[in-house]
């Protein structure tokens, strides 16, 4: 099959040499007009005007390139029409791209990020509010582009956004493409860490694997749950109580049935310490735990006690345990 551009170019000939038909004609006046009618802005007529002299001058430098001088006289002419023809498709084609797209050579990206045991809310450019958990950073430019709202987290937010049909919410992580058009909910993508979790307090989402092959949008509702598992590409959605969605927003720590070692990291997180694992064997020992603005040492105690009341020592910043 014939590419998009292979289409354009002979168009161009059969319209530059009046051949076309009626509808072709028709197609080539829509195509031009469609810039202006879809919120596409043509440049300038100087522009324009610029990029046909342009090649024209490169059409010309490729006949007198291509053709004996003996011959130049009956074949320039003909050649040299379609040849600036193609030509100022490629040159208006770029300056068409460029007014089209100028927010992907002017984009400005910002950055806000985390510290442990800190979370802070954040306003992006179209009122849409972020609160960001502790160890964790987002990147978003400072205007958003005409088609959509893209950016990247790195950690876990809780998004709460401005409705526009639009202009999708698109949120880049590590594993997953989180896209909504206006709705709140819940991601936890901190890197290196399995799972990546997905949960909808309002509104819709859809979400799908960045490494997918074949894109597969799975849609989630209020009070539901995805878990993406990036070892085994496995996606597993489950119920989740409304309240229970963000809720580390009210310094909630809230632990279903997850391994002695992904506690650690969120406890890190939250209070700024080391874990240091003497028996490792507590690594994939899981937990099911509950708290509220409880003290490192009270968690550790409630931990300890479920677990089998394993021995643990809290010295400065760093836990020891085992």
């Amino acid at each position: 099959m014939e590419t998009q551009d292979k289409q354009l170019k002979k168009l161009a000939e059969k319209y530059e040499a009046g051949l076309c038909t009626p509808e072709e004609v028709k197609l080539v006046r829509d195509w031009y007009d469609s810039f202006e009618t879809e919120g596409y802005p043509l440049p300038p007529d100087q522009e324009i005007k610029r990029a046909a002299e342009e090649a024209t001058t490169r059409a010309v430098h490729w006949v007198a390139a291509q053709q004996r001088p003996a011959r130049i006289r009956n074949l320039w002419l003909p050649v040299l029409k379609v040849a600036a023809v193609l030509l100022l498709l490629s040159s208006a084609g770029m300056l068409i791209f460029k007014a089209t797209h100028p927010d992907q050579q002017r984009m400005v990206w910002r950055q806000e990020s985390t510290a442990p045991g800190v979370k802070k809310q954040v306003t992006l450019p179209d009122g849409s509010l972020i609160s960001l958990n502790s160890g964790s950073t987002i990147t978003y430019p400072e205007t958003f582009s005409k088609t959509t709202r893209d950016l990247k987290l790195s950690g876990e937010a809780f998004f709460t956004v401005v409705h526009d049909s639009r202009h999708p919410f698109i949120v880049h992580t590590g594993q997953l493409r989180v896209q909504v058009l206006g709705t709140s909910y819940n991601i936890q993508a901190y890197p290196g860490e399995t799972p990546t979790t997905v949960a909808v307090a309002t509104g819709k989402v859809g979400l799908w694997g960045t490494g997918d092959k074949i894109k597969k949008v799975y849609m989630l509702t209020p009070g539901e749950q995805m878990t993406y598992n990036s070892s085994l590409k496995s996606f597993v959605k489950s119920s989740l109580p409304l309240a229970d969605i963000g809720s580390w927003q009210q310094n909630v720590l809230d632990f279903r049935m997850e391994t002695l070692e992904n506690i650690s990291k969120s406890l890190s997180r939250e209070y700024g310490v080391t874990f240091v694992f003497k028996d490792r064997s507590l690594l994939n020992k899981r937990f099911r735990l509950k708290v509220k603005k409880e003290s490192l040492a009270n968690i550790l105690k409630l931990l300890s006690i479920s677990g089998g009341n394993f021995p643990y020592h809290i010295s400065g910043k760093t836990v020891t345990i085992g």
